[in-house]
């Protein structure tokens, strides 16, 4: 019996900073070294950028990360509100998400 890769996307909603590319490569690295597991595949998101993974591929996924932001998860920036109905979405589907900071209050 074959067990099928786990798969998971990372919502990033914050820009690297210097310090954490230099450090780390990038917060995607610190995500993925803090909860993946080896066998898993990780697939990067720069919400914060407008870059959302195809509707027709959420199924793919096995859950989700949303990262914390400078920015008000209240706001009403296109791509907060894109994430918001992406989030309201993955519940419909009874995703996993789990939220960090700015990604539990969206």
């Amino acid at each position: 019996m074959v067990n099928e890769q786990k798969r998971f996307a990372l919502f990033l909603a914050t820009s690297d900073s210097t310090f954490v590319k230099k450090t780390y490569g990038g917060y995607f690295n610190v995500f993925v070294s803090t909860f993946g597991e080896d066998g898993e595949q990780w697939d990067l998101f720069r919400v914060i950028d407008g870059e959302f993974p195809d509707d027709k591929d959420l199924d793919k996924y096995d859950g989700f990360v949303i990262s914390g932001s400078l920015h008000d998860a209240f706001g009403d920036d296109d791509w907060i509100v894109k994430l918001c109905s992406l989030c309201q979405k993955l519940d419909d589907m009874k995703k996993k998400v789990l939220g960090i900071c700015f990604g539990h209050q969206v």
